[in-house]
């Protein structure tokens, strides 16, 4: 089963002020930031042990840019080796969030920052959304 979890990312300059021009964000569109792995750090409490067992190791962060809009689109993806139930999906969504705003999500911040001056950002204030299909 693949599940996707998609939501917003900003990206900001080194005057901390948000990036809206389409050259720069159209840069980052297929930017991987693949160092670490979501679910590598997805356990601890007994719920997400369980939710751990049902995902093959893997999950990355991934940048897409439609060209028009002023943020990119900050996308993970996860092979589970079932369907997800409700309860699930609403764990696997909350942990990924998490990791976006300060786990995974901050060291991509700090390594982009250091890079080019400008720091990708992805906005857990905005509802995530969460598909899962049995094919990519």
């Amino acid at each position: 089963m693949h599940v996707i979890v998609k939501g917003i990312a900003c990206v900001f300059g080194d005057d901390d002020q948000m990036v809206e021009d389409p050259a720069i964000l159209s840069s980052y569109d297929g930017l991987v930031y693949n160092d670490e792995r979501f679910t590598d750090y997805l356990g601890g409490p007994e719920n997400e042990d369980a939710l751990a067992a049902l995902l093959i190791p893997g999950g990355y962060l991934r940048f897409e840019y439609d060209g028009k809009s002023p943020f990119l689109t900050a996308i993970t993806e996860y092979q589970a080796i079932r369907k997800l139930d409700d309860s699930e999906l609403e764990l696997l969504v909350g942990y990924t969030s998490g990791q976006w705003s300060d786990g995974i999500g901050e060291n991509l911040a700090t390594e982009t920052g250091l890079k080019d001056g400008r720091s990708i950002q992805c906005q857990t204030d905005e509802k995530l959304q969460v598909r899962q299909s049995a094919t990519r």
